[in-house]
């Protein structure tokens, strides 16, 4: 598992790393004596607990002081306000975020009356905070398009570009997106979790 370490604060992270370093070594020491076990034990340790931070401690509210990430896991339901082609439409989309503290993956499926669903998948995706501490998730994507049954949407890329707000445990992702496609798509998107998938 690789660790991604720029939404962990540092100062907190190296404290906390020599802390357990440390503890671990006193530990080994006592158990074991100094020899073999007590040059790589520490280290062993303090990856498992970091692998297992990431994965999973970093969501609860009583460890969450040594990063800064939103937990967005979950499923969200919305609309898309597109212009393309000098037409301006909608599309339901439903999003899929499944996170660590140090990864995030986004699934965009997109429906509308008479046409076939599509998807996309992020590439890159990151969470930043601006000095006014507000949030936003950023993630750029793949999507395939749908030539089936007279569908026209090719193949083509885009980023979204989404405001993080949480009021309480209620989570709302709006922004706006464009695509590199000719002509090009450019439009809102505003979504609210539905459900947690956090477990």
């Amino acid at each position: 598992m690789q660790i991604n370490f720029t939404n962990y604060k540092p100062r907190l992270l190296v404290s906390a790393i020599g802390i357990l370093w440390a503890f671990s070594s006193w530990a080994l020491s006592s158990i074991w004596g100094y020899g073999f076990l007590q040059g790589i034990g520490p280290s062993a340790i303090v990856i498992g607990i970091l692998a297992l931070y990431d994965k999973h401690l970093w969501k609860l509210p009583v460890m969450n002081w040594m990063n800064t990430t939103p937990n967005l896991n979950g499923t969200y339901e919305g609309k898309i306000i597109y212009h393309y082609n000098g037409q301006n439409g909608t599309k339901a989309c439903k999003l899929q975020i499944k996170q660590t503290c140090s990864m995030i993956k986004v699934k965009t499926i997109f429906s509308k009356n008479g046409e076939n669903d599509t998807q996309s998948v992020s590439t890159e995706s990151f969470i930043k905070t601006d000095e006014a501490g507000d949030q936003h998730l950023y993630f750029y994507y793949q999507n395939r398009g749908s030539c089936q049954n007279g569908d026209t949407l090719g193949p083509h890329d885009g980023i979204n570009v989404l405001e993080i707000q949480q009021n309480g445990e209620e989570i709302k992702l709006e922004g706006y997106y464009f695509t590199n496609r000719n002509p090009q798509t450019k439009g809102r998107m505003n979504v609210t979790k539905i459900t947690k998938g956090d477990k």
